[in-house]
């Protein structure tokens, strides 16, 4: 089967939607497809441009972001098109939603996935982060980024229930996003501690909200004994500097290469994840399937929270002060704590990507018989 890949930036090294779309694509091709992908990039199959949005307050978070739109370009869909049997496309973007209007004309099958929620886009951007912008974004999400696609891939039933909800009436596939074998093999160290480490894996910025893990470790208990490592960078970072310099003892803040985080992941105990916005929250997935025991908010928008297999695993979205009870409590509790690394590790196992990637090649072949 062939198959095309439409997305905006899928050589993006710190984007979790690029780096999944990387993954499923080179999945696919193990298993005896062929697989093409139109985007920015010169090494693409289908190359296009990079789009230039100039709103001045929406063209700052762009640059900041590090993510690229790519400039829909007919001749280059149209070729593109012609080659394929189905077109997947991967973000509510214009590139995207061109693509799928044209196929649509070409007869061609299109799924969809869905990666972002309208308040992951409107969080930074106190303008838009309300009630009515975040209804407006959706709406064009449904109206116009999706409404060609004949079917919408979605990582968790949580999200499936939340586009129920706001009437898509596409056909709707629950897939993960999968978990790398890099971090289902990543080794873990033996004992608890020595220095017990916390890790917060993310881009720093406002649906993150890491500024709810620098409050929690003003109210640990045992603060003074933690390593504390956040593995990100982002336009917050000179605001959480300064929250960085009021906790007992300075954590790590640094953008880690994927190499480099691995080996981070294998010597941490908890991976806190703080972000109440997220369709699924893969560096999360990737940490406690190298053996760290995650700590995630709950919140209605965040479906990362469907992982957390205890109630020690979870805490209130914004609640600082039940976050620090949950550090203190896996702090206190090493034989406990060593079981649950143990636990998540053969969870891990059955979130892979190749398992994703096989069932989700399964939705496409069935697209492509109608």
């Amino acid at each position: 089967m062939k198959i095309l890949i439409v997305i905006d930036d899928y050589f993006n090294q710190s984007n979790g939607m690029s780096i999944s779309t990387q993954r499923f694509a080179h999945e696919y091709k193990k298993m005896g497809q062929e697989v093409r992908i139109l985007s920015t990039g010169k090494d693409a199959d289908y190359s296009v441009p990079e789009l230039k949005i100039y709103i001045p307050i929406i063209y700052g978070l762009i640059k900041k972001q590090g993510f690229h739109f790519a400039k829909p370009i007919n001749k280059t869909l149209k070729k593109a098109i012609s080659w394929t049997d189905i077109v997947q496309v991967e973000t509510p973007f214009p590139v995207s939603w061109r693509a799928a209007k044209l196929a649509k004309k070409q007869a061609k099958p299109v799924t969809g996935t869905f990666h972002i929620y309208p308040q992951n886009i409107t969080a930074s951007v106190p303008i838009l982060d309300n009630k009515f912008g975040n209804w407006c974004f959706m709406t064009f999400f449904k109206v116009k980024s999706f409404r060609n696609c004949d079917a919408l891939q979605v990582p968790t039933p949580k999200v499936a229930k939340w586009l129920r909800q706001h009437h898509f009436k596409q056909k709707l596939f629950v897939v993960s996003n999968g978990i790398s074998e890099k971090f289902i093999q990543n080794p873990h160290k033996e004992e608890v501690g020595h220095p017990f480490t916390i890790l917060c894996i993310g881009r720093f910025s406002h649906e993150k909200q890491q500024q709810t893990l620098f409050k929690a470790m003003q109210l640990a208990k045992h603060a003074p004994e933690i390593r504390l490592i956040f593995a990100g960078q982002g336009p917050l970072e000179k605001e959480y500097e300064k929250l960085a310099n009021q906790l007992p003892k300075k954590p790590i803040m640094h953008y880690f290469a994927p190499v480099d985080l691995r080996k981070i992941m294998s010597q941490a105990d908890l991976v806190v994840h703080c972000a109440d916005v997220e369709i699924e929250g893969m560096a999360c997935m990737e940490a406690f399937a190298s053996g760290c025991v995650p700590v995630i908010a709950d919140s209605p928008l965040s479906s990362t929270v469907s992982y957390a297999l205890t109630d020690n695993n979870r805490f209130p979205a914004g609640d600082s002060t039940a976050l620090a009870e949950k550090i203190d409590y896996w702090f206190e509790h090493p034989l406990e704590l060593k079981e649950m690394q143990q636990r998540y590790r053969d969870y891990g196992k059955t979130l892979s990507v190749k398992r994703s990637a096989k069932i989700a090649l399964g939705n496409l072949k069935g697209l492509t018989l109608k």
